[in-house]
């Protein structure tokens, strides 16, 4: 405090001199002013630590963030229709399953399609058809990016035991990805709606332990229209996090066409009696959903093999884009007629 009040005297005195045209002094102005404002914050989170210590506060914290995931309340529907009603003007969906979807508590499973593109209608379909608002779980670094609020404002949780273990107290429908930023980044060598979940165990010991049934879901369409034209490497980067994926995909539109969600028949885990460190039944459990969603994957692709409205939305595209020229060369050709029989009267 006293070393930005004395920086702040020493600008007042040059302002006086008239040096306050010079931009050095005008920047550490400035620079002093901050150190001022910031100096009580900073005074009282030091008293706070000093008195209640590091840990109390810690656990004020996440109290704090305990009761903002307890006490969010989901957007009304029509805000969802509103804000996705551009694309879905574009990307339909087609739900296969939904009458599988029990009206209790859930965690909903489902692989991740490149750059993620799925999600927005998938939440957005389910909360349509059956009134149910699915809170997703996320990865840290989205929290740190300047769309974690927009995350937080539809929901989103940072995906800590400690945060799903509140979600399942408190009866929430979950959403999680275990393949997460994996399989959004994938590189143009991996098959298309490859599952690339490693050997993760952490959302099959959370469903165990507070007994949580599982819906496997699936969804197909989106890679199918997106072309990877290049893997971008990360190494020039500096600051990449441990376990990043080691490039990102730079891809291209190649189409549009309808997208295929799939909901499976729901799996319990009651019978595990709440042990979810029975590293055994977690790995039944995995692999159970995994196998699930991969049949549903399967049975998406055969659907759009042979549905003869997969590319409804490209053809009305198309539609609306001939019809726009032909009304362009319509009228353009009737300025034409319209001067060269101006001209012919004269």
């Amino acid at each position: 405090k006293f070393g930005g009040l004395a920086l702040l005297g020493g600008v007042c005195a040059g302002t006086a001199t008239g040096a306050w045209s010079d931009i050095t002094m005008r920047t550490r102005f400035c620079t002093a002013l901050l150190s001022l404002l910031n100096a009580p914050v900073c005074m009282k989170l030091s008293h706070l630590d000093a008195t209640l210590g590091t840990s109390r506060l810690m656990e004020i914290e996440e109290e704090a963030m305990r009761k903002d995931i307890v006490n969010f309340v989901p957007p009304p529907l029509s805000v969802f229709d509103n804000i996705l009603a551009p694309m879905h003007q574009v990307l339909r969906a087609e739900l296969s399953g939904i009458e599988r979807v029990p009206t209790g508590p859930c965690l909903y499973v489902m692989n991740h399609s490149l750059v993620g593109l799925e999600m927005p209608s998938f939440i957005h379909s389910l909360y349509k058809e059956k009134g149910i608002f699915l809170r997703g779980l996320a990865d840290h670094l989205h929290f740190a990016a300047p769309h974690g609020s927009l995350l937080r404002a539809c929901g989103a949780v940072d995906g800590t035991r400690a945060n799903v273990d509140v979600l399942m107290e408190n009866k929430q429908n979950i959403l999680v990805y275990p393949g997460g930023g994996a399989e959004i980044m994938k590189h143009s060598s991996v098959q298309k709606y490859t599952l690339m979940w490693k050997e993760r165990l952490g959302f099959a010991r959370m469903a165990i332990k507070h007994a949580y049934p599982i819906i496997p879901c699936a969804c197909v369409g989106t890679e199918d229209m997106l072309d990877i034209v290049m893997d971008l490497p990360l190494s020039f980067l500096s600051g990449v996090q441990a376990g990043a994926p080691p490039s990102i995909p730079v891809v291209a539109p190649n189409s549009l066409q309808k997208m295929y969600f799939w909901f499976g028949d729901p799996i319990p885990t009651a019978q595990y009696k709440g042990d979810s460190e029975n590293t055994d039944f977690a790995k039944e459990v995995r692999d159970k959903i995994k196998a699930a969603v991969e049949a549903g994957i399967k049975e998406m692709q055969k659907r759009q093999g042979s549905d003869p409205d997969r590319y409804v939305i490209q053809q009305l595209a198309q539609d609306a884009q001939n019809s726009a020229a032909e009304s362009l060369k319509t009228a353009l050709m009737g300025r034409a007629f319209g001067k060269d029989w101006k001209d012919h009267a004269s």
